[in-house]
């Protein structure tokens, strides 16, 4: 058995604010790791701290330059078991993304589509939460009840046998 680590996060950045207050959720960002301590994650979102318009698959460092900016960042961190197989699956899903990351991009429209609940999705475009849970589902790690195009950030919270083991500043996790 091995361990994977999910990501709820709320980096109170502008969009982060703007789905918050559509989600109504205290996160708005989902992240993954294969580090206990989450010093690499990955997940859809913006390349550069500076900028929104150029986002899409982005490997992020805790200590790197984004989250020297958003040092407030609040997360919420889960533990989840996974086989040897589901484990290498994913890891070689994500190594392939990042390998060929200009081909996946963020999906802006997205947000709206799935605000309205619009199954409306383009190819290699994704929103955090759904790249991630569509990746734990390719893994064979967890099937959703809904579409993943349709999951949320709070819908990860929900998954069988994870496990809670730390809530409160990202810069502060060990």
């Amino acid at each position: 058995m091995k361990k994977i680590y999910i990501i709820q996060m709320h980096t109170k950045t502008i969009p982060s604010r703007f789905i918050k207050l559509f989600t109504r959720y205290k996160y708005s960002h989902i992240a993954i790791s294969f580090d206990k301590s989450c010093n690499v994650i990955y997940s859809v979102g913006r390349k550069k701290y500076n900028t929104i318009l150029d986002a899409g698959f982005v490997e992020d460092y805790k200590y790197g330059e984004f989250f020297k900016k958003f040092k407030d960042t609040s997360c919420r961190i889960y533990e989840l078991n996974v086989t040897n197989e589901q484990y290498n699956k994913l890891k070689e899903k994500i190594i392939y993304i990042r390998d060929h990351e200009e081909l996946f991009k963020y999906d802006y429209f997205g947000l709206i589509f799935r605000y309205f609940k619009l199954p409306i999705i383009f190819k290699n475009k994704y929103v955090c939460s759904y790249l991630i849970a569509k990746l734990l589902e390719e893994s064979g790690i967890y099937k959703f009840p809904k579409e993943v195009h349709f999951i949320e950030p709070k819908d990860f919270e929900k998954i069988k046998n994870i496990t809670e083991i730390y809530k409160g500043n990202f810069l502060l996790y060990k």
